[in-house]
């Protein structure tokens, strides 16, 4: 039995989208060299592309592709280039973060479809139902969502596809919402270098050291059912910087799921090829459970037993799996966490002592490895030779070409040949009398067909009239070919470019007038310390008056939002005379700042975590709110001078952001405080890692991590 749900499995190389074609995966998620938020993965070229999507044709898979980073305002063209290739190209969506990007493209390619990234942080009903009202067709949903919140979204919002992480890593922080890397190291990971600081080590005040913000990873395996009946629509697998073999095995063990067919080996292999503890995450509240992973935060694979006797070379072991010369183990010294060692399967020998290359399941051997368990040390595999896949060559595959509907007729010496508002007429050439009525009509049509080195081609030729018992030598034909695709791709770069040129200069952001400096400082917003939103459980009283309004800087994390936003609409009821700013930090806003547009008294501004790093996302913004739109900040990220984009996108200043927002309570993920202990009070904790120092606040099961300036 199949399912209609779909595998969606990473691509970081050719190697792992072939890999998680022939795992079963229904498609494969990627990125070019540039505008990924996977820079370090091996990615692809466009040559690599074409051979992919030659190949996914074939098998009926299709390809997304990630253009999922905020993009600068010097960047914007070649992104438009970017996704200009890839509409020629076939790609079947795009995935953005960047809402200004996505505003241009839906106007030069009406016919991509756009994904929303993770990275947008969408986690409610009305995150969604904007997304839809922008011409968005599917949403990444934020890990964090629950299972009955993913339900919920998809009764509200029907016809939005929703697309689910099921296995693989999980940040620590709400994906979208993490400064950590970018602020601490300037390697964003909104630009798709991260730097995982999260995985990094940190000690308390008191000496308490650990892995406190590094999260297991996501394995939905046993909860297929109960999400597709909720209505996710794509199963995803996180792993683009992961090897073919996992991608192969994850994606086997999904499809397994799916059709209720044997998964134990899948799942095994799979977890030989990468795996950290594993945790349902959020799946069952927005909180989490079994979050993090304690003392270490790396690949252990799959537990194959325990050390049983330890000689001076060599350790005996029952191995519960099959093990070969050269496999890779992992121990912990004395099972302590704090202290793994991995090694190579450097001999195996059986009891009676002679020497294997591998053995199978169940099997009594010794081992020698470089470093030495102790005896009742627990032993993993964490890589077997047998599950590596053979190398797969990109050339080996032709590159997909456009095909194009063409008109062909005879003007005295002369081919025409017409391709929609192109018309191209070739050199005089001297066609001769042919008694074959179809000759010319099927050679020139096989030519044109098989287009050499161009990427268009045409399997749709009609002739006219004219062009029966003609005849004309076929080198000629072939040069005409070459010269009219040349022709019409030139054509079709021009005719791009300057509807490019007219999209690009409809957006624009209209001057101010009114002076906005006194909002550079964006800590006089702050409603309590440092957090700079106003919570759930804030009293009214904590909202600042600056420049003459009541600032509301809302929350882009909200576990109730219905709650959320009915309170914010109480407060504003009780304030109708007084002037009132509200900061939209999530796209989950905007429909509410749409009702409140007639509200006289209601204005907005764009806060730092809606990131605008170029005119066309304020431009976004500011269409949709009008005059009421006062300002957005720049994205904060960005060491460099800001470029002079509008009055209206001002810098922030003097304000220390929270790195990290997370949904998961710090205090109780690392058990220093039971749920009883707090009831969801403010905490604080420092915490220091290489020199630096942070602080943690947790508040209404919420954790922010700021850096101690």
């Amino acid at each position: 039995m199949t399912s209609d749900v779909e595998i969606l499995a990473p691509a970081g190389s050719f190697e792992a989208a072939v890999a998680a074609f022939e795992g079963g995966a229904d498609a494969v998620y990627l990125g070019l060299s540039d505008f990924s938020a996977r820079k370090a993965a091996k990615n692809f070229s466009k040559e690599e592309f074409l051979s992919l999507k030659t190949l996914a044709e074939r098998s009926g898979k299709k390809i997304f592709v990630a253009l999922n980073t905020v993009i600068k305002e010097d960047e914007i063209e070649s992104a438009v280039d970017c996704a200009r290739f890839l509409s020629d190209a076939g790609a079947d969506a795009v995935i953005l973060q960047d809402i200004g990007f996505a505003a241009i493209l839906k106007k030069l390619f009406p016919a991509l479809p756009l994904h929303a990234s993770t990275q947008m942080a969408v986690h409610t009903a009305e995150g969604v139902k904007f997304l839809r009202s922008q011409g968005f067709s599917r949403v990444v949903l934020s890990r964090e969502v629950p299972l009955e919140h993913i339900a919920k979204i998809k009764k509200e919002v029907p016809d939005m596809e929703l697309e689910v992480f099921v296995h693989g890593a999980l940040c620590y922080s709400f994906s979208g919402l993490c400064l950590a890397s970018g602020m601490v190291l300037g390697r964003s990971g909104n630009r798709g270098m991260c730097a995982q600081l999260c995985r990094s080590y940190y000690e308390t005040e008191e000496g308490k050291k650990g892995y406190f913000f590094s999260c297991n990873d996501l394995e939905y395996k046993d909860y297929v059912r109960q999400l597709k009946f909720a209505g996710a629509d794509s199963f995803k697998i996180e792993g683009r910087m992961k090897a073919p073999e996992y991608v192969f095995y994850t994606s086997a063990l999904y499809r397994a799921m799916l059709d209720r067919s044997d998964y134990f080996d899948a799942l095994k292999n799979s977890r030989i090829c990468f795996a950290r503890k594993a945790t349902t995450g959020y799946l069952k509240n927005f909180s989490g459970n079994n979050l993090l992973c304690g003392g270490y935060p790396g690949h252990r694979g799959v537990k194959i037993g325990v050390c049983e006797k330890k000689l001076k070379d060599r350790f005996f072991i029952k191995t519960k799996y099959s093990i070969g010369i050269r496999d890779g183990l992992l121990f912990f010294k004395n099972n302590d966490e704090s202290r793994p060692f991995n090694c190579s399967v450097e001999e195996i020998s059986s009891v009676s002592g002679k020497d294997l290359k591998i053995v199978g399941d169940s099997s009594k051997v010794y081992v020698k490895t470089a470093e030495l368990p102790e005896v009742g040390d627990e032993i993993f595999l964490v890589s077997s030779r047998t599950l590596e896949r053979k190398k797969v060559n990109p050339g080996s595959f032709p590159q997909w070409k456009k095909a194009v509907e063409l008109e062909v007729s005879l003007a005295g010496k002369r081919i025409r040949i017409k391709c929609g508002d192109f018309l191209y007429e070739s050199e005089e050439i001297d066609p001769e009398r042919s008694e074959n009525s179809s000759g010319f009509k099927d050679k020139f049509a096989e030519i044109l067909k098989n287009s050499a080195e161009s990427f268009y081609f045409s399997d749709k030729v009609s002739f006219e009239k004219n062009c029966e018992n003609v005849f004309i030598v076929p080198s000629v034909l072939k040069k005409i070919r070459s010269d009219f695709y040349e022709k019409y791709a030139a054509f079709a770069d021009v005719t791009f470019e300057e509807k490019k040129r007219k999209v690009l200069d409809s957006f624009s952001v209209p001057k101010s007038a009114e002076v906005l400096g006194i909002f550079s400082e964006r800590t006089l917003m702050n409603p309590d310390g440092e957090i700079p939103f106003f919570m759930p459980d804030d009293p009214e009283n904590s909202l600042k008056t600056v420049g003459g309004f009541l600032t509301i800087p809302l929350l882009p994390l909200m576990k109730e939002s219905e709650k959320y936003l009915s309170k914010i609409d109480g407060i504003i009821s009780k304030n109708s005379g007084k002037k009132i700013l509200v900061g939209l930090s999530n796209l989950g806003h905007l429909n509410f700042a749409l009702e409140h547009l007639k509200d006289e008294n209601i204005f907005f501004f764009i806060d730092f975590s809606l990131y605008v790093a170029n005119r066309f996302s304020y431009s976004f913004f500011k269409e949709l709110l009008g005059e009421k739109l006062l300002f957005g900040y720049y994205w904060i990220e960005e060491k460099d001078e800001i470029p002079p984009l509008a009055s209206e996108i001002i810098p922030v200043s003097g304000f220390n952001p929270p790195l990290f927002i997370s949904a998961g309570c710090f205090e109780r993920s690392n058990g220093f405080k039971k749920c009883a202990e707090c009831g969801g009070k403010r905490s604080e904790r420092t915490l220091t890692n290489c020199g630096r120092v942070f602080k943690v606040i947790s508040k209404n099961c919420v954790t922010f991590m700021f850096s101690e300036l």
